[in-house]
Formats: C-alpha cells, structure tokens, sequence
C-alpha cells in the first residue's frame, strides 16, 4: 500500500511499485474520481491486465520530480520519467494531479504527458499553463 505524505512522494512510491510490480499498491493509489477506474473500475480487472500487458514487457529506469505546485488540496507534479519497451527507451515529461484524501494521504487523480517538442525551454520558470499547453489534453 502506498501512503503518501507529499504529492512529490506519491510520484515516487507509484514508480517504487511499479519497478516491483505492486499493480495492487498502484491501483489503490488512485483517487476515486480518477479517469482510470472508468477503464478499470474494480482491482481484480486491472491485476488481469497488468499481468498481461505490463508485467515484465515495461520498466522505469528513472524517474525525477521537477517541480510542483499545490493549491489547497490539489497538486500538480512535472516529472521526467525513462521507461523501457523491448529494445526501445522512451524519455517522457509528463504533469500528474494529485488530491489530498481527507485523512492527508495524497491519491492519484490523472497525468497528462506531454509534448517534448511543445515544452518552453525553461521548465523551471514557465507558468504552468504553458507546460499543459504542451499535453495533448487528455488526462489519463
């Protein structure tokens, strides 16, 4: 199970999962308005998938925390992350929303992953409104 103090933290222990293949400690990381249960709305059919589709064909090798910006009880994580699919290594930029559940643990709620070649130059010191420019506009 994943109990997650900071947003940033949260980031970290659903990859920390992840590279263990603790799809359940994942699944349970979601928020319950998360895009994701829409899909898979109960444990037992993600755990079917992830067998299947993700164990052991993926794995994340790295992945840092940018930056963050809370407001109240909403969180926006800018991560990089570098996952490997077969032969092929894949860097990606993406945002992650995260909710404070209201006994303070941090949940999952979306990311959107983002456009290397729309990302501004400095992603330290550009306005979140241009890195979600640099999405696709689906949060998943």
């Amino acid at each position: 199970m994943i109990l997650a103090l900071t947003p940033e933290t949260l980031i970290q222990e659903r990859v920390a999962a992840f590279r263990e293949q603790d799809f359940r400690a994942i699944f349970y990381s979601y928020d319950s308005e998360a895009p994701f249960l829409h899909f898979f709305p109960d444990c037992d059919t993600y755990l079917a998938y992830a067998t299947t589709e993700i164990a052991g064909i993926y794995e994340i090798s790295a992945c840092e925390v940018l930056r963050s910006c809370q407001q109240g009880a909403t969180a926006e994580i800018l991560f990089r992350q570098r996952l490997h699919h077969q032969d092929e290594v894949l860097d990606s930029f993406e945002i992650g929303r995260c909710r404070r559940a209201a006994d303070g643990q941090w949940l999952f709620v979306a990311a959107l992953r983002l456009d290397r070649s729309k990302l501004p130059a400095d992603l330290q010191s550009c306005s979140w409104d241009d890195l979600r420019a640099a999405g696709n506009d689906l949060w998943i």
